[in-house]
């Protein structure tokens, strides 16, 4: 599945465009700041309701608008349509019906983002590898989803209850539960990590090897510990700090080098093909039914990777035969990374999208 047509309404720079891609890899160039980012943005809104490039969706709402839409069409017929208005209130629709969670929106058109900042899933904090980890579990194992919104109301209510600075039976029981759900989580990543190394480390070979690298999964408390148990032992540490320290929600990925964090033993451009090699081995890691409908966004390959391996990321990323959305400042560079692949072109200049023909 794949978009057959694109509606972009007060998106940032973008006034007003209608993009009607090809079903493979699609190029848009243009100079800093015309609105290519931009472009891709609004495709990861339509499919997350949320941008990867601000933490407030209104933000990307252009400034003589007074709202934000997006509306793409699929290639089976499908629709599906999001709304930002200035005073906050939204719609979402599949198929013209309205829907109430943007999770919806993510099974229906699931969008990875290959940018700037990739990187930082190994040189940024936690957070960023754990919301990594969800998005590839929600996909692999559809029973993820309750599951983790079940233990976010389960943190939530027992750091309310800590707040109070004092032990309850109401705090005992949400333990119970907290301890409970981060078992059966822990169990689904502890899976689905063992199979991302795998295809992490046989990319990472691909691309000429790395001696000395591991890939190590912390989930948030001691490996042979009972979760129970230790927050029990913790608990007057939770009640002064009024939130909870150990659990699924403290998970992370390690990724070292000989020892030694990434930050500390390789380059910036090392550790940034090791990021995007991440971001490979989740898309490998996907189930084919889903995997044959996510699209790719990717933000000026040249820049970020050096030619050698820019072209063999291209090659990658094109034997899936996914609908890829890619920039870049020059044609010529464009060309030369996609080649034949590069099936439709764009010119984008101040917000203005103009198709000029394929490859």
């Amino acid at each position: 599945m794949s978009l057959s047509q694109l509606e972009v309404l007060g998106f940032r720079n973008i006034q007003q465009a209608v993009v009607v891609p090809s079903p493979g890899v699609n190029g848009f160039f243009g100079s800093n700041g015309s609105g290519k980012t931009s472009l891709l943005e609004s495709i990861y809104l339509l499919g997350n309701f949320r941008s990867f490039r601000a933490q407030n969706v209104s933000t990307v709402i252009s400034r003589d608008a007074e709202f934000v839409l997006v509306r793409g069409t699929m290639f089976s017929g499908d629709q599906l349509a999001v709304q930002r208005f200035r005073d906050k209130k939204s719609q979402l629709r599949l198929n013209q019906e309205p829907v109430v969670r943007s999770s919806t929106l993510a099974e229906f058109l699931p969008t990875i983002i290959f940018d700037p900042t990739t990187i930082q899933l190994l040189l940024g904090e936690p957070d960023r590898r754990r919301r990594f980890l969800n998005w590839g579990l929600f996909h692999v194992k559809p029973q993820f989803a309750q599951y983790w919104r079940d233990y976010s109301r389960a943190l939530k209510q027992r750091n309310e209850l800590l707040r109070s600075g004092q032990s309850s039976p109401s705090l005992l029981e949400w333990t119970r539960v907290l301890a409970e759900l981060s078992f059966v989580i822990d169990d689904l990543r502890q899976g689905y990590v063992s199979q991302l190394q795998v295809e992490f480390l046989k990319i990472v070979d691909q691309m000429g090897g790395l001696r000395g690298l591991r890939f190590e999964y912390n989930r948030g408390w001691a490996q042979e510990a009972d979760l129970e148990s230790v927050l029990a032992t913790e608990l007057s540490g939770d009640l002064a700090r009024g939130y909870s320290q150990k659990g699924v929600h403290r998970s992370d990925l390690k990724i070292t080098v000989e020892g030694r964090s990434i930050a500390e033993h390789c380059s910036r451009g090392e550790a940034k093909l090791l990021a995007w090699a991440l971001c490979l081995a989740q898309l490998s890691c996907l189930p084919i039914a889903i995997r044959e409908k996510t699209i790719l966004l990717i933000d000026d390959l040249s820049s970020e990777i050096d030619p050698d391996h820019g072209e063999l990321i291209s090659r990658t990323l094109v034997q899936w035969g996914l609908q890829i959305f890619t920039t870049g400042t020059e044609r010529g560079a464009m060309e030369r990374l996609w080649g034949e692949k590069l099936n439709g072109m764009f010119h984008v200049k101040q917000g203005i999208i103009e198709a000029i023909g394929g490859y």
